[in-house]
C-alpha cells in the first residue's frame, strides 16, 4: 500500500463478511502492484466484520474505512467508494473474493497506456461450496465468449465478473456509477454497457479472480435471473441476450456445460502461467 497519492483505488463493500474479509484483504496486500489505496464501505455489519477491519486499519493506516447504514444494496456502497476514491483508476473487489498477485499489475499496464479504454477485466473462477458437477461451477468468460464491446455485451451477455474489473474513475463518474434502483439487481451489467459507450473494453485472458460461492449469495434460480434481465431490458430499452439455463436441464446437460467451463479453466490457467 503506497504512502503517496494512489494510482488505483480498491473499492470493497462489506456486510457480515467476518468469515472471509481477511483472506480477501491478504490477496490485496500480496499484489505486486503497490500504488493503491483500499476503501472499505460497510453496510451495517452485525458480525465480526467491524472488529476485523478496525484491526486491519491499525496495521495498515492507508485503509479508508467508511461505515454506512444498512441498505442491502452493493451498488450504493460501491458508489460511495467511487466518490471517495483518490486514484484515477478503480478496482472493484467483493469482500469474499480473492485476487491473484499480478491482477492489478497486469491490468494497469494495459489500461494506463490506452487512452481509448474504459475498463479492463480478466477471468474469474468459482470456488468454495462447489464441485465439478455443481450448477455453480463457472469460469467466466468461457473460451470464445469474451465480450470486448457494447454489442458483445448485448448480444452475448455479461461475462464480466465485478471483482475482475479495473476502470477509469472519470468515466465511472461521467456515467453516474452503479444504478441504485433496488429493482435493478444486475447493476454491474448495466454499468459495463454504459462504460462501453465511452471507451473500449480490454479482456485479459488470465485468471485473476477467484469468485467465492456460499450460502449467503443471491439465488441461483434461473427464472429469477430471467425476470431481472427482462427488467433491465425494459428499463434501458435494450434487446439483451437471454439466459439459456442449461445447468438446470439435468445432470447430463450440466456435466456437458461444466466440461466446457473446465476446458476453459485449463486454457486460461496455461495462459496465466505465461509471463
Amino acid at each position: 500500500m503506497s504512502k503517496q497519492t494512489p494510482v488505483i483505488s480498491i473499492v470493497i463493500p462489506t456486510y457480515n463478511s467476518g468469515k472471509y474479509i481477511l483472506d480477501t484483504l491478504n490477496s490485496v496486500y500480496n499484489q505486486t502492484f503497490k500504488n493503491y489505496e483500499i476503501i472499505i464501505i460497510d453496510d451495517g455489519s452485525t458480525d465480526s466484520t467491524i472488529e476485523i477491519i478496525n484491526k486491519e486499519c491499525g496495521n495498515h493506516p492507508g485503509i479508508n474505512f467508511i461505515r454506512s447504514k444498512h441498505c442491502g444494496r452493493p451498488s450504493v456502497l460501491r458508489n460511495i467508494g467511487i466518490k471517495n476514491a483518490l486514484g484515477n483508476f478503480i478496482a472493484f473487489l467483493d469482500s469474499d473474493d480473492l485476487w491473484t498477485k499480478t491482477k492489478l499489475a497486469d491490468q494497469y499496464n494495459l489500461i494506463a497506456n490506452n487512452n481509448s479504454a474504459a475498463l479492463v477485466y480478466s477471468v474469474s473462477v468459482t470456488f468454495g461450496n462447489i464441485g465439478i458437477a455443481s450448477s455453480n461451477y463457472e469460469v467466466l468468460p468461457v473460451i470464445g465468449k469474451a465480450v470486448k464491446s457494447r454489442d458483445d455485451l448485448i448480444n452475448i451477455g455479461n461475462s464480466i465478473t465485478c471483482s475482475t474489473v479495473l476502470a477509469k474513475k472519470d468515466l465511472l463518474i461521467e456515467v453516474g456509477g452503479f444504478d441504485e434502483d433496488p429493482q435493478n439487481q444486475m447493476e454491474d451489467y448495466t454499468l459495463w454497457i454504459a462504460l462501453a459507450d465511452k471507451g473500449k473494453i480490454i479482456f485479459v485472458p488470465k485468471i485473476h479472480t477467484y469468485y467465492r460461492v456460499h450460502d449467503q449469495q443471491f439465488s441461483g434460480d434461473w427464472e429469477l435471473k430471467k425476470k431481472r434481465l427482462e427488467y433491465i431490458s425494459t428499463k434501458y430499452n435494450l434487446k439483451l441476450a437471454q439466459y439459456k439455463g442449461i445447468r438446470n436441464k439435468g445432470i447430463v446437460w450440466r456435466l456437458l456445460r461444466n466440461f466446457l467451463h473446465f476446458i476453459s479453466y485449463l486454457y486460461y490457467k496455461f495462459l496465466s502461467q505465461i509471463k
